[in-house]
């Protein structure tokens, strides 16, 4: 059992690198990081989380001259490492986001903007739609227990009290953006592909009856089209939802590997 208030030096400055790596992972967080919750509670829960992980972290034999010479270099890199897992956990609402986004501007519901609680900022309806869809799966699949064993195990493969990093898995999480925009078409293609037909189908109609005024004409159908294979694709959706989180945490934890 540790003892608190009898905490050596060496241990105080190394449940300070503790607390800064969670710290910098609940803000950048996906469920922990959102904006709707208060900062104090972000910090209180990095702080009861780093007690409670602090006395199983394994840190070996330190040297208290060595962490606190090289305390800010120790510091910097815990920081870029809980920012970098938090960015990872954030990738799945990313891919919900982009399919959103996608399918307002396919169907024309794009320039009906609302506050998207979960990214913080500015978004189609069919957006917002997407994103508690996502919360809602996220939740129900246990997703919030991954982010606090995954921040819990990075503490096994990537030490405290050691400088070496290795940047090869940053390059990773850059390529795997490319990943998540080929997902987001996935997730969207049924919308894609309806709108594309009744466009084309109007543009028929168009030449062959000019009487009619197609950019009138076609706004309503598409919308109407384009609703209705959103919520017959709902089943689909979640799906890929559930396997979108699959790949988000097997790449968590490969680069917490190579870190």
């Amino acid at each position: 059992m540790l003892n608190w208030s009898a905490m050596t030096e060496a241990q105080i400055l190394l449940f300070a690198l503790v607390l800064l790596r969670m710290l910098a992972y609940v803000i950048s967080s996906a469920v922990f990081g959102s904006p709707l919750v208060n900062t104090p509670v972000k910090i209180l829960l990095s702080l009861v989380l780093s007690m409670v992980l602090y006395p199983v972290v394994k840190v070996g034999n330190v040297d208290y001259l060595v962490i606190s010479n090289e305390i800010i270099g120790l510091a910097v890199r815990e920081l870029i490492v809980g920012l970098a897992l938090g960015f990872l956990t954030r990738l799945f609402f990313f891919v919900v986001s982009m399919t959103g986004d996608l399918v307002s501007m396919s169907v024309g519901l794009s320039a009906a903007q609302l506050y998207n609680p979960m990214m913080g900022s500015q978004g189609g309806v069919i957006e917002q739609f997407y994103s508690a869809m996502a919360t809602l799966v996220f939740l129900a699949i246990n997703g919030h227990h991954m982010l606090i064993s995954a921040i819990a195990q990075s503490y096994e493969l990537v030490p405290v009290s050691s400088l070496a990093l290795n940047f090869g898995p940053f390059a990773e999480i850059a390529v795997f953006g490319q990943v998540a925009f080929v997902m987001a078409i996935k997730m969207c293609a049924p919308v894609l592909v309806a709108i594309l037909i009744v466009n084309l189908a109007m543009g028929i109609l168009g030449r062959a009856v000019p009487q009619i005024n197609v950019l009138v004409t076609s706004m309503p159908v598409t919308i109407m089209l384009g609703m209705a294979v959103v919520f017959i694709c709902l089943p689909l959706l979640i799906m890929e939802m559930n396997g979108v989180v699959e790949i988000t945490a097997s790449k968590l934890f490969d680069v917490m590997k190579h870190l």
